[in-house]
């Protein structure tokens, strides 16, 4: 896991196109995920701890090849969701680091939004959408601004009506 994690902090997910292999992908979200399980020891680390970890996830989400991977991971949104730390019991709440890891989790989020099928994934998962709708009242400004874009985004009918308005 942490080869996997040097890979992508030395660059693989950048805009330049550059795709990471299938286990690559798949070993920094298995790495990340723990943080996010509360029956996982490492769910306790702090923030910050955690943010390292979710960076390469956030890296990763770039390149639109790795995103296609990045989705076809079980625990993926379920992480990211728990990582926007909206629940009133989430150990992270007011640690430092919870806001650039609210931030960051929201960013993945939009970026996957960005992407027909991150889109298609996050309007078919309830609790994504949810945690999504409670952030733009909830969360930091720039976690607010990104729920609002990525739900700007999925939601096709907004989207369809503005552009008939604009035509």
């Amino acid at each position: 896991h942490r080869a996997a994690g040097a890979v992508v902090g030395l660059g693989g997910g950048n805009g330049g196109g550059e795709t990471l292999s299938r286990s690559t992908v798949h070993a920094v979200v298995d790495d990340v995920a723990p943080f996010f399980d509360p029956t996982h020891y490492r769910y306790t680390n702090p923030a910050s701890r955690v943010l390292l970890n979710v960076r390469r996830v956030a890296t990763m989400t770039i390149a639109d090849a790795n995103k296609k991977i990045i989705l076809q991971h079980d625990k993926l949104l379920d992480s990211l969701v728990t990582g926007l730390l909206l629940d009133d019991d989430n150990p992270r709440r007011g640690q430092d680091g919870a806001d650039a890891l609210q931030e960051m989790c929201a960013g993945v989020l939009h970026e996957l939004a960005l992407y027909g099928l991150g889109a298609s994934a996050l309007r078919s998962h309830k609790r994504t959408m949810d945690a999504l709708r409670v952030l733009t009242e909830a969360g930091t400004k720039e976690s607010r601004e990104r729920a609002s874009a990525a739900l700007f985004e999925l939601d096709q009918e907004t989207r369809s009506a503005n552009r008939k308005a604009s035509a």
